[in-house]
């Protein structure tokens, strides 16, 4: 009975050696070190938020601003951050604009989208992402007054976030009658030191989102 019950153990040992859930590896020499980690993101439903900072006067001072409402719907996860942007829709409400001005946000509202065509939403989706899990460009494609053009914004990631920056020219838009009406309904408030009332049409944006994290 012990010579058949020494072989079974010795198997028994073999198996769970070699095929037991350790998270090691064996290198060259036979040296067991840790399994590299492997990472899963997706993005968290309604964590994005978008920041904006227009300008007005010669002097180019900024005004802030951000939309209250963002709805973006992504597809499934992946290892990498680039596939979860490439998967990103989003609509945004004009009427959401806050700026902490009542009477700023209604003339945003009335003299400047109001002005465009088709614009009570702006609409988007991602064309392209290039780079790794820590920092890139994303590409996509921005639609306001009914004419689609691309936009390139830089991404970083820290942690669980992700940062988009950049700028957008909105006369790429065919949008300059609609910067002229706005500066018009603001042309007090939009005069510098020097008399001249100008409004931008230069916009800089801060897009962040929230990237659910699953690793193993």
């Amino acid at each position: 009975m012990k010579k058949i019950f020494i072989p079974i153990m010795a198997v028994a040992a073999l198996a769970i050696t070699s095929c037991g859930g350790s998270h090691e590896e064996a290198t060259e020499d036979n040296t067991l070190v840790p399994a590299e980690e492997i990472c899963f993101y997706t993005y968290a439903e309604g964590s994005a938020t978008v920041n904006w900072t227009a300008f007005k006067t010669n002097d180019k001072v900024g005004v802030g601003g951000k939309f209250n409402v963002v709805n973006v719907k992504a597809g499934e996860k992946s290892t990498k951050i680039t596939d979860v942007l490439e998967t990103i829709v989003f609509n945004i409400p004009t009427s959401s604009t806050n700026t902490n001005d009542a009477g700023r946000d209604a003339k945003l509202q009335e003299f400047f989208f109001g002005a465009m065509e088709s614009t009570d939403l702006i609409l988007g989706h991602v064309k392209s992402a290039e780079g790794d899990n820590e920092k890139g460009t994303c590409t996509f494609y921005l639609t306001l007054n009914n004419k689609e053009q691309e936009v390139a914004l830089d991404y970083v990631v820290t942690d669980d976030k992700v940062k988009l920056t950049g700028e957008i020219d909105v006369t790429h838009w065919d949008a300059t009658a609609a910067v002229e009406s706005l500066n018009k309904a603001c042309e007090a408030l939009h005069t510098g030191a020097d008399g001249i009332s100008k409004t931008w049409p230069n916009v800089e944006l801060v897009i962040e989102a929230t990237l659910n994290k699953d690793c193993h």
